[in-house]
């Protein structure tokens, strides 16, 4: 039982990812053909924005799936705490990050921010089966 509520909270968590990938990537490509003059900067920024959220959220995953079962309750409530403080933390230093060292659009990086946000908060709907 362990390892099937483990591995299927890791293959949902590779899912989301892999679809906020796909999304963000989409989304900049949109953003290169609209802003041809600007040439790769908005793409850059679309994708910066994403990855302050996909990173965040890859992190989140290796942490809170760590571990599983039934005698390790405590521990996975512990996981998904400390993961979530992390996931939380390092989404406002890279989102910082951007916004401060980097001469990216702050439209295009709040852009892909937003986007991979949207996709994460609607993957309950899209990729569980009881929704």
């Amino acid at each position: 039982m362990k390892q099937t509520l483990t591995a299927t909270g890791k293959q949902l968590a590779a899912k989301l990812i892999r679809a906020q990938v796909g999304t963000i990537f989409l989304l900049a490509c949109v953003f290169s053909l609209v802003q041809p003059i600007a040439g790769y900067t908005y793409f850059w920024g679309v994708v910066g924005g994403g990855l302050a959220v996909i990173i965040p959220t890859a992190l989140f995953a290796w942490r809170a799936f760590s571990q599983g079962g039934a005698r390790a309750a405590k521990q996975i409530v512990s996981n998904f705490f400390a993961g979530e403080a992390l996931k939380i933390s390092f989404a406002v230093v890279l989102l910082i990050g951007l916004l401060v060292f980097t001469t990216l659009p702050f439209s295009a990086v709040l852009s892909g921010y937003i986007a991979a946000l949207i996709v994460q908060w609607l993957a309950p709907i899209l990729f569980l089966k009881s929704t």
